[in-house]
């Protein structure tokens, strides 16, 4: 009886796991789609495989919800040792934004390395005066009372994101000669596979499924009857497989 319900619990979690990652790669598809439109006016299927899904979306968030489920529910508050780290890479994010759409002239600069070499004083001298004011002007009480965990997920989704495209972009590009995306005309690019934009987008997307999605998709897997779970894992699972098959032959 044990055994069997110890499978019971394993097969739930698998059908949970996998439904979850399904759902994202529909909704990163959706996004690209979507965000495509908007820019060039024109419907595009994206992705590697045919049908309407990205794998990469779908393994990113599982990674996400992996690493930092623990983290976001625990309080980091600003007045703790994180709260500089925080604050500096906080502002560089307003930094660059800032950069990005006031200096159109930066756009002809696009390697990280190039746009950081001068600017890196500048912001560093202007992070510090930042830090200092904020800090002066927020009483120690409400210092003590903010809760920086959000920020703390948004800066390690954005790191997470961006290795995972790169990762993504270099298998793709280098194992099965695709190229999906190419950055090497966009601002803060590395080796054209990531760039600043994609990460920021991926990090404000992010953190709105781990905090509002997830929660939601979590209640509904687990008011899904088992028969109902099984079936939908085999049924997206095989339409995967079998889409990733006619893929590799072709």
């Amino acid at each position: 009886m044990r055994k069997k319900n110890k499978k019971n619990k394993v097969l739930d979690l698998f059908c949970n796991i996998y439904l979850m990652f399904f759902v994202y790669c529909v909704i990163g598809w959706l996004y690209e789609v979507i965000w495509l439109y908007i820019l060039d006016g024109k419907l595009t299927n994206r992705g590697f495989l045919f049908g309407p899904y990205l794998p990469i979306y779908g393994f990113g968030m599982l990674l996400l919800i992996f690493l930092l489920r623990k983290l976001m529910k625990r309080k980091i508050n600003f007045s703790n040792y994180l709260s500089i780290p925080t604050l500096l890479i906080m502002f560089l994010f307003i930094f660059i934004v800032t950069i990005e759409y006031s200096v159109p002239t930066i756009y002809k600069i696009t390697t990280f390395m190039s746009c950081f070499a001068f600017p890196l004083i500048i912001y560093l001298v202007i992070s510090l005066i930042f830090i200092f004011i904020l800090r002066i002007k927020l009483p120690i009480k409400t210092q003590e009372k903010i809760n920086v965990t959000p920020l703390v997920i948004f800066i390690l989704i954005f790191l997470i994101a961006s290795i995972v495209e790169y990762v993504g972009h270099y298998i793709l590009d280098v194992h099965f000669d695709i190229l999906l995306w190419d950055y090497s005309k966009d601002y803060l690019n590395l080796n054209k596979r990531v760039c600043f934009d994609a990460s920021r987008n991926f990090a404000i997307g992010g953190t709105f499924l781990l905090y509002v999605v997830q929660p939601r998709l979590e209640k509904l897997l687990s008011k899904l009857k088992m028969n109902k779970k099984l079936f939908y894992t085999l049924l997206f699972g095989i339409v995967m497989l079998v889409d990733f098959i006619i893929k590799m032959i072709k």
